[in-house]
């Protein structure tokens, strides 16, 4: 056998660290070289993030040992702690207090506390951890909890066979009920997590407070924290998981906010901007100098989102604390560029004001184009940055074995803005191996995206505002964030982008900064606006009918002027500051001169500018331009005097024109070719009434194929006006070169198909790439079909198809239907009803300040208002699916024009269920009740918010069975046939308008809903067109069903022969009589409840009985009389406080409840024979005594209930020690008791008030079966035989049950907490601390005392 022969390389001693966080290819490591001390020093850089993580390597202290965190703040406030008011220690415990857990918390008297006075709180850890430390914290306690309550059920089970073994059957029965307890608890197990205590106090010059993070209560060795930026105090929230945390103040000591990370990403972030490693250089951030700001604006209650509340404080800090520059790598799709309150409190404070130079990402939701996303890519003044990847990226970060050219990320978003403005304005690199936080274990971590980009940038920017702090100290005001814009776009490094944004080169721009320092003009931004538009930036013509002739443009370019501080005339006393302000703008020109870059625009050759602004017209001739294809321009404005400086302004002109799609409605583009790296685009006009387009890849390897199967993205949008370019969008991923795609040739062709909804006459972009790093050569074909057949209202209009309306009131609708862009075949149409829409009044509103002083808006120097909605929503069925919007104020959260809207849902123990904060999604309410739905939304004016104060919550509840509607082609159909048969066609020509008539009685309609309520589905046509959106108005409500009406007519016809007969014997003045006796009558039983006096009741009673005529009277008289003794114990406990029993009471309700037996006995039989037969024609005399006899049955019912009762608390008295608090009730061994009592021969196992109450509870199981006996008043009459007979398993299941079964409402509020403390008794006989223990944990979390504040 031959031998293999093998060949060795020796390995590379080197890695290319140089690659990890890559700085060459901006620059900036070049820039560190040549100048050391020009590293960041000086400079602060805001994190607007996940929070930054204080024990992440690299982020300790900067190159020149200062604090590398100058603070830590969470903007969100899902880390406050509300303090409770100030509190002093008893004089026999002067350092003890009672911690919110129930925690005793022994204090510190090392701890200097001048004024004796404690905060105290308490916070959820789950509430502070991120996603990973929570994930594993509670994994972990799952598994303990598990082993300890597993080592419970196998005590059982031993227990179980040594009674099984000695033949007792009671124990074992007994056994087998506490193992299915403990297999009913472990499977509703649910771990709330550490409760952690906090303790406040002033020590004379600053707040400090010690956080339980141990769960002990032993704080008599902890250390006090004080505010992070005064003391650099930092500490560990978990040990286990090196979860650390900071604190900071607020409000004179009422809130105490502990400030974690909710990610990782902002520590991944801040290394890329500013890590510092001394021992470890190559390691580095961009800016090892820098100081952090770390601002978190990502929430702990919705994921790490980011919130309005978040943003607008992190503004008003940057502003505090004088941050030179933000980097902000969050953002969201943005419908409308440069709208919304922070937008613009940003732009005009932050940036303007402030002079803080602002970054964000552009986002990663390219290739295609206008894909970018708030604020990063649709925010004039914040610079926009995408993602670059080079050389030494791919060698260190991507471990490619080959590279390709340096190119942008295929994933990265791409500009325009939907507005026509540039949208990604410079490039950096997008991917990094950089620091991470401490409790994710991963010292350095590697993320790619746009997130990367934006701190690279950051990072390089932080190296010129270092560089011009040390170069030109004289300087009393920071560099102009335009000016530094300027410099890095005229000097950006060319690097193929479509639209002309280039690569970040830091030397060159210092350079260009120090060449035109002494420009006074250069700290001016320029406005372009195209007038007669809707806030366009620049000239952007997609659809058809902008490049079908040529476009004549207004546009306007004003001058920006930063300001500062200074020049608000409160701080302007003088009014120098002011002066030099408004002298500078009137001093202001340029004399421009005007230049386009293609030859289909033209604009003026000069222009004058003032600071008012000046305006030119612009012509765009698109009509000649190849038809598919990307086309773009720019007209670009020079200082004549200074020419060589680059454009002092650019107009961005993008022209996407479409190709027109002929009568087949089909367009197919063939051999396209692609290399690594390579984008293809292709425009489509999008015919007038399609609803659907199919788009196909085809490939097939036509010669020899060497190359490796391929990523390729297929991403399709169009572009709606003021929708985001995500409502028109298909994004797949498609690999190229698999399935029967095989090398050699000849392989059989390969196809991918997808679908999507558009809109007609609108282009559509269709973009194809193959992914970054994938190698080899290859070519498709990309096919796209449409279809469409949309309502005749919008056909005629040329508009898209609208909602299909359908009055339920009606009886018939007719809506008419037509297909205008291909014949469409194999229709069959459906109408299906999935969910049911309700609106909501608000119950209570209220407008207030919010009332923090980190809630004071920059813009006005005043509070911020809030309006606090609360809505009732009630839930008829368990696991209801449930979407709550408020449309116009939810779904937004950079162009909202209000601070912040949020939406929490409580239960009825006031626990919150959820929180939605800017965007609402589905959720599922898994106990039917009675829940609160507070609605908070916050604004500068409360005036706006007044007007709020009746808005409506929109509630829409998935359908668990969905309803449907009957369609026919035809009008008589609808009333001569029931059955819902659908209409077929074998097709619908071109512009054919083909009616279908809707019968609108539904068989199903759901029992929630009420008229004037909407239910919402989806029309369906054909499987090759877009399901239209259906919306049914629900009809007013039928009164009577027709077998009602008979059944009434008949008791009124009896009710009418026995009113005859009685007016025949009895006069109108003795009738008279008569009626007001009964009524009086009626009146004084009803006072037997109200009486406050015993002896007047009994008196009361006593004439009541003895003027009663028959054994019912008597017995409404008596129920009465025991409803006034029992009426506190039917939702508790016999022996609890609640239920005012004493052994006179329940002696006495014992005798009326016997009384009441006799009385009822013999009728209350009478109704089980009718339940028996089960007669469905009585005649109307049999009706009444059923109802006799219904009624007897219900008193009796009561009666015994009411007894049992008694009884129960008569058998258990004694074994009950009732403290003075009600939730530290606990229960006493019966046997104790036995043994003390003088036991009649006759009781020889038990006392004989347990063998009274075994009796009654036997009699009363005789009437009570089923459901009726699991509710809770049956439940509170018997359960306790089971505790007197030591059987508390047996006890415990019942009890479980209905506690898991239970709606929550506002109605049953009382029995829920009586059958929770009857469970955590039964436990606690039990002696399963591990569960008693759960339980108390559980209900602190459960039952809070209060709403929780949004």
């Amino acid at each position: 056998m031959a031998s293999l022969k093998t060949t060795s390389t020796s390995p590379r001693t080197e890695f290319p660290t140089h690659g990890l966080l890559p700085r060459a290819d901006t620059q900036a490591a070049d820039f560190v070289r040549k100048h050391p001390k020009y590293d960041g020093r000086g400079a602060v850089v805001a994190i607007l993030d996940t929070g930054i993580d204080p024990a992440a390597k690299g982020l300790q202290v900067t190159s020149d040992g200062k604090r590398k965190v100058v603070d830590f703040v969470d903007c969100t406030g899902s880390g406050d702690v509300l303090l409770r008011p100030p509190q002093q220690c008893s004089d026999e415990k002067p350092l003890e207090l009672m911690g919110p857990s129930g925690r005793t918390l022994r204090l510190n008297p090392e701890w200097n506390n001048p004024t004796g006075e404690w905060r105290v709180g308490s916070k959820w850890f789950y509430d502070l951890a991120p996603a990973e430390v929570k994930a594993r914290v509670r994994l972990e306690r799952e598994a303990l909890f598990k082993k300890n309550s597993q080592l419970l059920a196998d005590m059982v089970c031993s227990q179980k066979h040594a009674a099984k073994a000695a033949s007792d059957a009671d124990k074992c029965t007994e056994l087998d009920a506490q193992a299915d307890v403990l297999a009913t608890m472990s499977t509703a197990y649910a771990d709330q997590g550490p409760l952690l205590d906090c303790v406040a106090f002033h020590d004379g010059e600053q707040w400090r407070a010690v956080v339980d993070v141990d769960e002990t209560g032993d704080l008599s060795s902890s250390k006090a924290m004080g505010a992070y930026k005064l003391t650099s105090d930092v500490a560990l929230l978990s040990k286990r998981h090196l979860l650390y945390y900071t604190l900071n103040f607020y409000n004179n000591g009422e809130i105490l906010s502990i400030v974690t990370s909710v990610g990782g990403h902002s520590t991944h972030v801040a290394g890329i901007v500013a890590a510092n490693h001394p021992d470890e250089p190559q390691n580095n951030g961009v800016a090892p100098g820098a100081q952090l700001l770390s601002l978190m604006i990502g929430d702990h209650r919705v994921g790490s989102l980011e919130t309005g509340v978040g943003l607008t404080r992190a503004a008003i800090a940057i502003i505090e604390h004088g941050a030179d520059l933000a980097n902000m790598s969050y953002g969201e799709p943005s419908a409308t560029p440069n709208r919304g309150q922070w937008v613009q409190l940003v732009r005009r404070e932050v940036i303007r004001r402030h002079r803080c130079i602002f970054v964000s990402s552009a986002g990663n939701e390219g290739p295609a184009l206008s894909t970018v996303g708030a604020p990063g890519g649709c925010t004039d003044d914040i610079i926009g940055v995408g993602a670059y990847v080079g050389y030494e990226q791919m060698k260190a970060d991507h471990a490619m074995t080959e590279v390709v050219k340096d190119t942008v990320f295929t994933w990265c978003s791409r500009g325009p803005s939907p507005n026509g403005a540039r949208g990604v304005d410079i490039y950096a690199p997008g991917s990094a191996i950089a620091s991470y936080p401490a409790y994710i274990r991963e010292r350095l971590h590697l993320a790619n995206g746009t997130s990367m980009s934006s701190p690279s940038l950051c990072g390089c920017l932080a190296l010129l505002v270092s560089a011009w702090k040390q170069e030109y100290s004289g300087l009393t005001e920071k560099v102009s964030p335009f000016r530094v814009k300027n410099a890095i776009m005229a000097t950006a490094k060319d690097i193929g982008d479509e639209l002309g944004a280039g690569l970040i080169q830091t030397d060159d721009a210092w350079q260009f900064l120090k060449k035109h320092a002494k420009r006074k003009f250069e700290d001016v931004a320029y406005d372009v606006q195209v007038l007669e538009t809707d806030g366009m930036g620049g000239i952007y013509l997609r659809n058809a009918q902008d490049s079908s002739v040529a476009r004549h443009f207004q546009v306007k370019v004003g001058p920006i002027f930063p300001t500062k501080p200074e020049n608000k005339l409160e701080n302007d006393p003088s009014g120098a500051n002011g002066e030099e302000h408004s002298q500078g703008m009137f001093d202001f020109e340029q004399r421009v001169v005007l230049t386009c870059s293609a030859s289909w625009v033209r604009a003026p050759e000069a222009l004058y500018v003032g600071s008012a602004g000046s305006m030119f017209s612009a012509v765009v001739d698109a009509t000649n331009l190849e038809p598919g294809r990307l086309h773009v321009a720019t007209i670009d404005g020079y200082d004549s005097l200074n020419v060589d400086r680059g454009p002092i302004f650019s107009v961005p002109v993008t022209v996407t024109k479409p190709h027109v799609v002929d009568s087949s409605a089909c367009i197919r583009f063939e051999g396209l070719r692609f290399n690594p790296t390579d984008v293809v685009r292709r425009f489509v006009n999008v015919p007038s009434g399609a609803t659907r387009a199919t788009i196909t890849l085809f490939s097939r390897n036509k010669s020899v194929q060497t190359s490796a199967p391929a990523a390729f993205y297929l991403h399709c949008l169009q572009l709606s006006p003021q929708d985001r370019f995500t409502a028109y969008e298909l994004k797949k991923r498609a690999v190229v070169g698999h399935k029967s795609y095989v090398a050699g040739g000849n392989g059989a062709e390969q196809q991918d198909n997808f679908d999507m909804n558009v809109i007609g006459n609108a282009t559509l972009e269709v973009c194809v790439a193959q992914f970054w790093n994938q190698l080899g050569t290859h070519e498709v074909d990309v096919a796209v079909e449409f279809n469409g057949i949309v309502p005749a209202a919008a056909a005629i209009s040329g508009g898209r198809p609208t909602s299909i309306v359908i009055n339920g009131n009606s009886g018939v609708v007719r809506a008419d239907f037509a297909a205008l862009v291909r014949p469409e075949y194999q229709l069959a149409p459906s109408a299906t009803l999935d969910t049911l829409r309700t609106a909501l009044r608000p119950t209570e509103a209220t407008i207030s300040p919010v009332g923090s002083e980190r809630d004071i808006h920059p813009l006005t120097d005043a509070a911020i208002y809030k309006l606090v909605l609360d809505y009732k929503l009630s839930t008829k069925a368990e696991n209801a699916n449930v979407l709550l919007s408020m449309p116009g104020i939810d779904g937004m959260i950079y162009e909202n024009w209000a601070d912040d809207f949020s939406l929490a849902i409580f239960d009825a123990n006031k626990r919150r269920l959820f929180a939605q904060i800017s965007y609402t999604k589905q959720i599922t309410l898994a106990k039917k009740g009675d829940y609160l739905v507070r609605v908070q939304i916050r604004h500068r004016s409360p005036s706006d918010l007044k007007a709020l104060e009746n808005q409506c919550l929109i509630v829409d509840t998935k359908l668990s069975s969905p309803a449907t509607l009957q369609i026919k082609k035809s009008l008589s159909p609808v009333f001569t046939s029931t059955v819902a048969g659908a209409p077929k066609w074998s097709s619908i020509s071109v512009s054919d308008h083909v009616p279908l008539f809707f019968k609108t009685e539904l068989s199903n309609m759901p029992a929630d809903a009420a008229s004037g309520d909407i239910l919402v589905g989806k029309l369906k046509l054909s499987a090759t067109t877009a399901n239209l959106t259906l919306e049914y108005i629900v009809p007013a409500k039928v009164t009577k069903k027709p077998e009602d009406q008979v059944a009434t007519a008949a008791a009124a016809v009896a009710v009418s022969k026995s009113e005859k007969k009685d007016d025949k014997e009895t006069s109108p003045a003795d009738k008279d009589v008569k009626e007001m006796e009964e009524a009086l009558r009626k009146v004084r039983i009803e006072w037997i409840k109200k009486a406050k006096d015993d002896g007047v009741r009994n008196k009361l009673v006593a004439d009541l009985v003895s003027a009663s005529s028959s054994d019912s009277d008597k017995a409404a008289v008596l129920s009465a009389q025991l409803d006034a003794i029992d009426v506190a114990s039917k939702n508790s406990l016999p022996w609890s406080e609640q239920a005012k029993f004493t052994e006179a009471k329940a002696k006495r309700a014992v005798e009326i409840a016997d009384r009441i037996v006799d009385l009822t006995y013999t009728t209350a039989l009478t109704s089980r024979l009718y339940e028996t037969q089960q007669a469905k024609t009585a005649t109307a005399e049999e009706k009444e005594l059923k109802q006799k006899a219904d009624k007897a049955k219900e008193q009796l019912i009561a009666a015994m209930t009411s007894k049992c009762r008694a009884l129960a608390f008569a058998a258990t008295q004694a074994s009950f020690s009732c403290a003075s608090s009600e939730s530290s009730v606990e229960l006493v061994d019966m046997a104790e008791v036995a043994a003390e009592e003088d036991v009649s021969s006759e009781t020889e196992t038990a006392p004989k008030a347990v063998k009274d109450y075994e009796k009654a509870v036997s009699q009363l199981a005789q009437w009570v079966s089923g459901s009726q006996a699991d509710e809770a008043k049956h439940l509170f009459a018997t359960v306790p035989l089971r505790v007197a007979k030591h059987q508390y398993g047996q006890a415990l299941q019942p009890v479980l049950k209905w506690l898991a079964k239970a709606p929550l409402l506002t109605a049953n509020a009382a029995e829920r907490k009586s059958m929770t403390e009857l469970r955590d008794q039964l436990l606690a006989k039990l002696h399963w601390t591990v569960w008693t223990d759960h339980y108390h944990a559980l209900s602190a979390a459960e039952s809070p005392a209060s709403y929780e504040a949004l």
